[in-house]
């Protein structure tokens, strides 16, 4: 079983889910520092989570597929973390992402940094990561050529993450 993504939803993705904090790299990161110091931190994209590598600071979670923008990309991610691979469609959350993604938040509350390479897409994998992670948390991601975006994960967050999930066509295996 999975979630597809409609024509509707796709638009309204368009918007950022949290604050988006414009500017060239490495400036973005660079504003939001603070924010992320002692932090329950889930990156969703290559590029996000190789510059945060690039400052010092390891994501409890950080999800890639090995592509930005379309293309094949060779990010410069080296952590010490466990490692998990999960098939996700483009435009989809399948129930194996949502399953990886709770399993690596358990993994991360108890110290162990977790990196999740995606076999497929990983753009909607914020969804998952925000219905999943701790309140306090902050998950980010990228908004291509405009910077990075920023979601504190709120009771009212997770909400919205949850309401998105459920307007998304569910698809069973065999439909």
């Amino acid at each position: 079983m999975y979630f597809r993504l409609t024509p509707e939803l796709r638009a309204l993705l368009k918007s950022p889910l949290g604050s988006l904090i414009r500017g060239p790299i490495p400036e973005p990161y660079l504003r939001i520092r603070k924010e992320l110091d002692g932090r329950f931190v889930i990156t969703v994209g290559d590029v996000v989570t190789e510059n945060l590598l690039r400052l010092g600071i390891t994501p409890s979670i950080a999800l890639y597929d090995l592509k930005t923008k379309r293309k094949e990309y060779s990010p410069n991610i080296k952590a010490d973390a466990v490692f998990m691979t999960v098939k996700n469609p483009p435009g989809t959350i399948t129930k194996a992402l949502l399953d990886t993604v709770r399993k690596a938040v358990r993994l991360a509350l108890r110290g162990r940094p977790v990196q999740i390479i995606v076999n497929g897409e990983e753009d909607l994998g914020a969804i998952p990561a925000v219905l999943h992670a701790p309140i306090g948390a902050v998950v980010l991601y990228g908004q291509p050529d405009e910077g990075v975006v920023l979601i504190k994960v709120t009771p009212e967050c997770k909400r919205r993450c949850a309401e998105i999930l459920s307007k998304m066509e569910v698809v069973r295996d065999g439909d």
